[in-house]
């Protein structure tokens, strides 16, 4: 009997040590990735910033405030310099799915489309075809959003330094709402 329970527990620590083994590799395993996967480089309007995929400058940046939201229309020259892989999505050309306007301790909008100089949309064609082209991407937040902010709201443009997506650089402008 006594050497019956002593192969049990005998088991059962070996069973155990086999457990936090395991927990202690997977562990290490997944946070030996990169300690800061985005880093942030603050731009101004009119600098060209060179990106790896792409080539931007912030041409105008136009707000309004309504009765219960704010407004910003920004207007931007991009080049597409190579494929792009916006939204973590590999081949990806719309960089629409990279950029946001960013609000400190708030929620963050996506424009509602990229739009040339006439206001009509842009192809998936024509956003990966590498030529120099203005866009307009129009942001509302609502006003209560805004109201608590502690820092400027911020354009944002997420853009991956490769296309393994281990690295991403976020490129902000202050904007002012």
């Amino acid at each position: 009997m006594k050497k019956r329970n002593l192969t049990l527990y005998s088991l059962m620590a070996l069973v155990a040590l086999s457990l936090i083994s395991l927990g202690v590799w997977q562990y290490t395993r997944i946070n030996n990735g990169p300690k800061h996967p985005v880093s942030e480089k603050i731009f101004s309007q009119n600098e060209w910033v060179n990106a790896p995929q792409v080539r931007f400058k912030v041409l105008k940046v136009v707000t309004s405030t309504g009765a219960d939201e704010k407004r910003a229309t920004v207007t931007m020259r991009i080049k597409q310099l190579a494929p792009g892989n916006y939204g973590a999505i590999k081949g990806n050309s719309n960089i629409l799915e990279s950029i946001w306007i960013n609000i400190p301790y708030g929620f963050s909008n996506m424009s509602q489309w990229m739009k040339n100089a006439n206001g009509t949309r842009y192809t998936m064609k024509e956003l990966g075809d590498g030529k120099s082209k203005i866009a307009k991407f129009y942001f509302t937040t609502p006003s209560a959003n805004y109201k608590y902010r502690s820092a400027p709201a911020r354009l944002s443009i997420l853009i991956p330094d490769n296309d393994k997506f281990e690295h991403f650089t976020k490129y902000s402008m202050l904007v002012d709402l």
